[in-house]
């Protein structure tokens, strides 16, 4: 039985959401002021261009301290410290697996860059006006918030202005492509795509909207490339270790196919077809236990499925 692979859209960028066992890591530091004494009560918020509905935030403590649990360090994330005050900062931050990521920060004191006494909206004389850093950060920040909103056309405004203040932010370049995807205009999900992972290497989780973006404006050898990169990059994700399964099965070695669909649905439970794939290749072998192990667990999964007719047909050849 030949099948087409799946393929990885813009709902496996998004689907982030969705945490992924054992990826957790925690993010630590300080806040501090210029002369080094401690901030209490400084905002840490920690956003990702890879989940617009993610927000954290957390005080810093007595001596300055924050400490945050990430539940996905599979992502890329934006970290902005603020208290009133103070000139606003911020920094993107990934942190390996199962490790902790330490990220110190100290604040400027801007109580007068607001405007000098009796004249609103006027800087005093010496005080520094915001960098196009932090101008970057705002907007960045300011379209996160338009995306939880639900309104991308701000969003995306935002985002534009924060690359153009810093053509340096991966992160905004990230957020670009991943609306550009939705859009369907995958030229400039390449052109942003491209300028992201230039400036990150780490933010392979845009390698499949790169590869299908490729592939609908007719670049095949792009689109291997991307997905090469996503499959070598992401060797145990149960996607890759699917399609290593399907490519397996459909050349006939059903071993080989068992063992992989086998750490897929390991990696992912709830993963319908690999479920379906698993039982066949099963079924193959004459594994009837597990065949009708995980045809019934496919059915559970997904009742109405388009393989649900095939699997009820087998099913009772399996007593």
């Amino acid at each position: 039985m030949k099948i087409m692979r799946w393929t990885a859209g813009l709902c496996a960028f998004l689907s982030a959401a969705l945490l992924h066992a054992g990826a957790q890591c925690r993010l630590l530091g300080t806040v501090t002021d210029s002369s080094g004494a401690p901030i209490e009560g400084a905002t840490v918020t920690v956003t990702t261009p890879s989940l617009r509905t993610l927000k954290m935030t957390q005080k810093t403590d007595a001596k300055g301290k924050y400490s945050i649990v990430l539940q996905d360090c599979t992502m890329p994330y934006h970290v902005a410290f603020e208290k009133e005050g103070f000139a606003p900062s911020s920094e993107d931050k990934k942190i390996p697996i199962n490790d902790q990521g330490i990220l110190d920060m100290k604040l400027s004191k801007a109580s007068e860059a607001k405007g000098a006494p009796g004249v609103p909206g006027r800087p005093a004389a010496g005080a520094p006006a915001p960098s196009s850093g932090d101008q970057a950060v705002a907007a960045f920040n300011a379209g996160v918030d338009a995306m939880n909103a639900g309104d991308k056309a701000t969003a995306e405004t935002k985002f534009q202005e924060s690359v153009g203040k810093n053509p340096d932010l991966p992160a905004g370049w990230q957020a670009l492509a991943s609306l550009a995807y939705q859009k369907k205009d995958y030229a400039k999900a390449l052109e942003y795509g491209q300028k992201a992972v230039d400036l990150d290497p780490t933010l392979t989780d845009l390698y499949p909207i790169l590869a299908e973006s490729a592939k609908a404006t007719g670049d095949k050898k792009g689109a291997a490339e991307w997905s090469a990169k996503y499959a070598e990059a992401n060797p145990d994700s149960p996607e890759i270790l699917y399609n290593k399964g399907i490519d397996a099965y459909n050349k006939g070695k059903m071993k080989d196919a068992e063992a992989m669909l086998t750490k897929a649905v390991e990696a992912k439970p709830d993963f319908a077809n690999a479920q379906f794939y698993l039982g066949m290749a099963a079924f193959n072998l004459n594994h009837k236990a597990t065949a009708k192990e995980h045809l019934q667990k496919y059915i559970d999964l997904d009742p109405n499925g388009k393989e649900a007719g095939t699997v009820k047909e087998i099913l009772p050849l399996l007593k």
